[in-house]
């Protein structure tokens, strides 16, 4: 579910719509979804509905088609478990992630999200070693894999 107006460029691009496309399925007026995504206007409440109903529905449509390599950043970003704390969070802003795996000798053995920064806030600047505040890993999946399946796994590994 879409849940913030922001994400509308993201999702209409990744969906493959033009902004014409989009007004055209939505009943707003192109010039309308460009001043949102520009963040030049806020839209109505029913202008918004109108814009997320017809993303969602163009979604419901295409995700059987897309793959987790649609997905996906290439190159992975990674992190060492003897890195530090504050490594991860410079990764993060200069890559624009908010998660990465942490490997060891090439296979993934914990994770790192914003999350884990945030609750560690207090550790960063005290050479805190990653090992010490990483989490599970993440799941794992082919490239190959339907974005459906990722989706439905995505419900059980937030």
């Amino acid at each position: 579910m879409i849940d913030d107006i922001k994400q509308i460029k993201r999702i209409r691009k990744q969906l493959g719509l033009t902004q014409t496309e989009l007004a055209r399925l939505s009943g707003v007026s192109q010039s309308t979804i460009a001043k949102i995504e520009k963040g030049r206007i806020e839209p109505s409440y029913s202008v918004a509905k109108r814009i997320i109903a017809a993303l969602e529905e163009s979604l419901k449509n295409s995700i059987y088609h897309f793959t987790a390599k649609d997905l996906c950043s290439s190159p992975i970003i990674v992190i060492h478990p003897d890195d530090l704390l504050d490594k991860a969070l410079e990764l993060m802003n200069v890559h624009a992630i908010s998660q990465m795996p942490v490997m060891e000798d090439n296979r993934i053995i914990g994770s790192i999200t914003e999350n884990t920064l945030i609750k560690n806030y207090h550790k960063l600047g005290k050479n805190i070693r990653i090992k010490e505040v990483m989490e599970e890993p993440f799941p794992v999946v082919s490239s190959s894999t339907p974005l459906s399946l990722v989706r439905e796994m995505l419900k059980i590994y937030p």
